[in-house]
């Protein structure tokens, strides 16, 4: 019986959150294990699927968090001041679905995975869908090893809020309370990320 001592050589990433952790390690793993004929999925297959209703954080297709899900606020000029119920404007008007699925490609320890990221839709925030597309390929440059690259991105998911309006007609931010010139929120951008694994193998 063989077994797989794992030692990762590179971690090459434009971002180490591009893509979730377990979709980048899922597919090499799937991948290495493919190659090795232990286990050969057929078809497509899902590895990952959510659906939100009521989340306590609002995330982007990456997983990574734009901010929470709160039910009041306080202003941020002054935090004793009076709080505010702000659920209304948060509410989600779909479900917030992911999935990540995969198939096997034409070689030995190929893998094509691709995703998608129904967005998020309230009054106030909005993530637009996104799509996901991946490629791992594992091989072998030696009877005792295998190497293997994985590559991808979520594609799409723009984030944008909306201005809350008093009586004034004046704009300012429901998360804090002030003038919407002052709120300047900065978003988490899922980028291209590329994984290279080198494993060594024992009988």
């Amino acid at each position: 019986m063989r077994v797989f001592s794992f030692f990762i050589l590179f971690l090459i990433s434009a971002n180490a959150f591009s893509a979730d952790a377990f979709t980048r390690n899922y597919a090499i793993q799937t991948s290495m294990t493919s190659y090795t004929e232990q286990v050969k999925p057929v078809g497509f297959w899902l590895s990952s699927f959510s659906s939100e209703k009521k989340p306590m954080y609002f995330t982007n297709a990456s997983g990574m968090s734009i901010m929470a899900n709160s039910t009041s606020a306080v202003s941020a000029y002054d935090s004793t001041s009076t709080r505010y119920g702000m659920s209304n404007f948060y509410a989600l008007q779909n479900d917030h679905q992911r999935l990540v699925g995969h198939i096997n490609g034409f070689s030995k320890g190929e893998l094509f995975s691709i995703g998608y990221d129904s967005g998020i839709n309230t009054q106030k925030l909005n993530v637009n869908n996104a799509v996901y597309a991946g490629y791992t390929k594992t091989m072998s440059f030696t009877e005792s090893s295998l190497t293997a690259i994985s590559f991808g991105s979520w594609f799409g998911g723009r984030t944008s809020e909306s201005p809350c309006i008093d009586s004034y007609d004046r704009q300012y931010s429901c998360r804090t309370l002030t003038a919407w010139g002052d709120y300047k929120p900065s978003y988490p951008k899922p980028l291209a990320f590329i994984d290279l694994r080198h494993v060594w193998i024992f009988d």
